[in-house]
């Protein structure tokens, strides 16, 4: 038996549905690659550093997830080690999310103490030369890079130790991908992945408990709502959303992809009634007609659902302070659907006149019920297929090196 130490982002309390997907997709290969590997789970503080949230609880999730903090030494005991999504190796992230909440959950002293600490665990800085070959990385972006973090003494070298000497390196879209390849000076393997979620397959989720919630909405049957988490809602929004209900004959309904209140652009907006858990707001992506949302993951979840996506975004803000996330920057929303031909489905949250808002209506409309959506859902798919199969081959090959 193999033994794979994983290294996901954290995820408190389970509060990000989408960040589930992203882990839950790594014991979907595992399963489909068979019983030959036994992964360790691994992040920076677990779940557990608050109280689950509700649909999550009780839910028989199939990993438990061990302090990074405490067991980084363990990595080096393993046949491989995968990073697996997210902004784990980009200076922002270390400098501002995950440094702030070292600091908010007694983690950390100070900043400082924080940095060597994330430098120890998401950067290896202190792992033997030997285990960067024994090394992945898969599904994360470094789309917010810039060259002054390269010129960040600590950052800049840890960060071209760690993509030049790991084994294989695939990016979630094509921009982090274009720059690995010039760092690792290798144009002849392919670094563009899929986002981590959508290497699960459509049934590869359904162990996960689902109730009434999800099963008894028919197909079709309701176009699935979340937005204000991420951006700011326009004030023509609303009735673009019930103008697309009007013309797809299928009324709105609230989807609680977060625990949070219905902001009051949107409050009219009915839930589903009845509790739903973490399974349900998985099954019920492939039964709405259409998903609008402000959320990343939710996006990326409900396309490969094969679900189209109205995906709302803002134009690039400029960070002013350290609890300006870049982690949250609507940029990546935009390059994800413009990597696969989807930029019609994207929506600038820019002033629009009636007339512009009546042709995009029409435009989505012919493409939802032409063959438009389901051509972009085929292209996903594909892709997310085939990085799939380079990663498990990739896997497999550097384990069965590892035994030899």
């Amino acid at each position: 038996m193999a033994r794979v130490a994983v290294i996901t982002a954290p995820n408190i309390g389970y509060r990000n549905t989408g960040m589930l997907t992203v882990d839950l997709a790594f014991e979907s290969l595992r399963r489909r690659m068979g019983p030959g590997i036994d992964p360790t789970w691994y992040t920076l503080h677990t779940p557990e550093t608050v109280p689950l949230r509700e649909c999550a609880r009780g839910t028989d999730l199939p990993f438990r997830f061990r302090s990074l903090i405490e067991h980084v030494d363990e990595l080096r005991d393993h046949d491989a080690v995968v990073f697996w999504g997210d902004f784990l190796h980009t200076r922002h992230y270390l400098a501002q999310d995950a440094t702030n909440r070292l600091l908010d959950f007694g983690f950390a002293e100070d900043r400082a103490a924080a940095r060597a600490l994330l430098n120890r665990t998401l950067l290896l800085s202190e792992q033997p030369e030997d285990l960067l070959p024994r090394t992945l990385s898969y599904g994360g972006t470094i789309l917010h890079n810039t060259q002054s973090d390269y010129e960040d003494k600590e950052f800049g070298p840890l960060f071209s130790r760690l993509m030049t000497r790991s084994h294989r390196v695939w990016m979630r879209d094509p921009v982090s991908a274009a720059r690995i390849a010039q760092l690792r000076g290798d144009r002849t393997n392919e670094y563009f992945g899929s986002d981590a979620a959508l290497l699960s397959r459509p049934g590869d989720l359904d162990h996960l408990p689902t109730t009434a919630w999800s099963e008894d909405l028919p197909d079709g049957g309701a176009i699935g709502v979340f937005l204000g988490a991420r951006t700011r809602i326009p004030a023509w929004l609303p009735d673009f959303c019930q103008g697309l209900a009007d013309r797809f004959g299928a009324p709105l309904e609230w989807l609680p992809w977060f625990d949070r209140d219905i902001p009051s652009p949107v409050a009219h907006i009915p839930t589903r009634p009845g509790d739903h858990t973490i399974g349900d707001l998985v099954n019920v992506l492939p039964r709405y007609r259409l998903v609008i949302t402000d959320t990343y993951h939710l996006c990326v979840n409900a396309w490969g659902a094969g679900t189209p996506v109205v995906c709302v975004g803002d134009p690039e803000p400029v960070p002013t302070t350290q609890d300006d996330y870049l982690t949250l920057s609507d940029v990546k929303k935009h390059v994800f659907h413009m990597s696969y031909d989807a930029a019609d489905f994207y929506l600038s949250t820019l002033p629009d006149t009636p007339a512009s808002l009546t042709h995009r209506t029409d435009r989505l409309a012919h493409l939802v019920d032409g063959d438009g959506a389901t051509a972009i859902t085929t292209r996903i798919r594909t892709h997310a297929d085939h990085s799939a199969t380079a990663f498990t081959r990739t896997l497999t090959s550097l384990l069965d090196g590892s035994r030899g």
